[in-house]
């Protein structure tokens, strides 16, 4: 008897366990790979479609740029899909991650940038994707929910763990509100992105995103 009670202990106990080492929710923690280990994509985007003139070079998890000076809200960008189908691609659906389950985004950032802004943002899209395009429409109007990143960036690194209810805001100029949960729950990916229109520049790398 006493050890069928040891057994059931043991299996809850395993049970648990594998409950509890499932309930992260790692983007990325492989470096230099366009494929995050989290089946995911890295890319990178300009301001370029505007009628901008920044200029940005990226290798996954990597960005070098300088924004440019005609916008007047000039910018650059990297970003991670969640998962292996969550972006635009072949003209098909953006499969979306629920992210309502999960309470913290951890990330390493190091780096610099001259002035500007840096945010990381949690863009909100839709499903359906354009014909022919692999950029999905905002349903904000750009006006994501957003942390700034500025204070949180070191020539030697640093460790950000931010709440996903707390520390995300939309931009006060929103005219499109929604609730970050209706965001979390449709999610597609992240984005570093960085904004001046002072010819600013930004070097910066980032690794081990993890959702808990």
């Amino acid at each position: 008897m006493k050890k069928a009670i040891v057994l059931a202990v043991a299996v809850v106990l395993a049970m648990y366990t594998a409950v509890f080492a499932g309930s992260k929710l790692v983007v990325d923690n492989t470096p230099d790979k366009n494929q995050a280990s989290g089946g995911g994509w890295w890319y990178s985007y300009d301001d370029s479609s505007s009628g901008g003139n920044s200029k940005v070079t990226f290798t996954p998890g990597k960005m070098k740029g300088t924004t440019g000076n005609k916008l007047g809200w000039d910018y650059v960008g990297m970003g991670v899909t969640l998962g292996e189908k969550c972006g635009c691609y072949e003209g098909k659906g953006a499969v979306p991650v629920d992210l309502t389950g999960y309470s913290t985004l951890s990330f390493k950032i190091k780096g610099s940038i001259s002035g500007g802004r840096l945010t990381l943002v949690i863009p909100y899209t839709p499903n359906e994707c354009p014909k022919d395009a692999t950029n999905p429409k905002s349903l904000t109007d750009y006006a994501d929910f957003e942390t700034a990143l500025n204070t949180k960036l070191s020539k030697d690194g640093t460790t950000v763990k931010l709440d996903l209810r707390k520390d995300f805001t939309q931009p006060k100029w929103a005219k499109k509100t929604f609730s970050i949960e209706e965001v979390l729950k449709n999610a597609h990916n992240i984005n570093f992105h960085f904004t001046s229109p002072d010819g600013d520049t930004v070097d910066i790398a980032v690794s081990d995103i993890v959702f808990e």
